[in-house]
């Protein structure tokens, strides 16, 4: 249960001034967790962010998509942001997003009572866009969601993601 002081806590914090736009040389970082269509499963990762100016950043990023169906994979990405403010709301900032990924599928099955793994490794190009929220100055909520271009094993992320601003 919060005491006073917490709450006292979060409300001068929460009411602080945040802007959405970026300064040159900011960075984020923090998890994040969603939804895989591929193998229709749950996504949970990490991406750091740092901006080059106010409208470009780089987004590097690593995902798990857990087993379902008994597939599951590892995909590491990176991919450029293009945010910019909405003029009604200077906490909020959308942004398309491009970049490239390498994704391994992993197939389990069993044969002849062995448990047997195969890989699918692949290179894509990724495309999509987000949402963000600017909590306070160094907290920051977002949405996004891409797809992976890729031989055989396209797929669609969904995530959310609370990150640190520094």
């Amino acid at each position: 249960m919060l005491t006073a002081t917490a709450v006292a806590a979060l409300v001068l914090t929460a009411a602080q001034p945040a802007a959405a736009e970026l300064r040159r040389g900011e960075k984020s970082f923090g998890p994040k967790v969603g939804y895989v269509s591929r193998n229709r499963s749950v996504a949970a990762g990490l991406q750091f962010e740092y901006a080059f100016s106010r409208h470009v950043r780089i987004a590097p990023d690593v995902n798990i998509a857990f087993r379902n169906n008994d597939t599951d994979a590892l995909a590491i990405g990176i991919d450029v942001h293009f945010p910019f403010s909405l003029a009604t709301a200077d906490r909020v900032a959308v942004y398309p997003l491009a970049g490239a990924s390498y994704t391994s599928w992993s197939f389990h099955g069993v044969e002849e009572e062995k448990d047997v793994t195969t890989h699918a490794n692949r290179f894509g190009v990724d495309a999509g866009a987000g949402v963000e929220f600017r909590v306070t100055s160094s907290i920051k909520l977002s949405a996004e969601g891409k797809y992976i271009f890729m031989k055989d094993y396209g797929t669609a992320f969904v995530t959310a993601r609370i990150a640190y601003v520094f």
